[in-house]
């Protein structure tokens, strides 16, 4: 259970970065080569995304993959 929390409050890292940089779940997806739909189960908590995830994730929103960290 302890995992979810963690999974959880990194979606909604990624939500509010995304959407300060004005870009949708879709444009996102699109500029970093990542399916959509896993995108959404990421930013929902509910898939454990690996290091290179984060780090395609943190490089379309220019930041730094622990500013994504930051918060766990």
């Amino acid at each position: 259970m302890q995992g979810n929390y963690y999974y959880k409050k990194l979606g909604e890292t990624i939500i509010q970065t995304r959407k300060k940089k004005g870009l949708s779940q879709d444009q996102l997806a699109i500029l970093s080569d990542i399916d959509r739909s896993y995108l959404a189960e990421v930013e929902e908590g509910k898939a454990n995304p690996s290091i290179k995830f984060l780090h395609k994730i943190a490089k379309i929103l220019k930041i730094k993959v622990n500013e994504l960290l930051k918060d766990l």
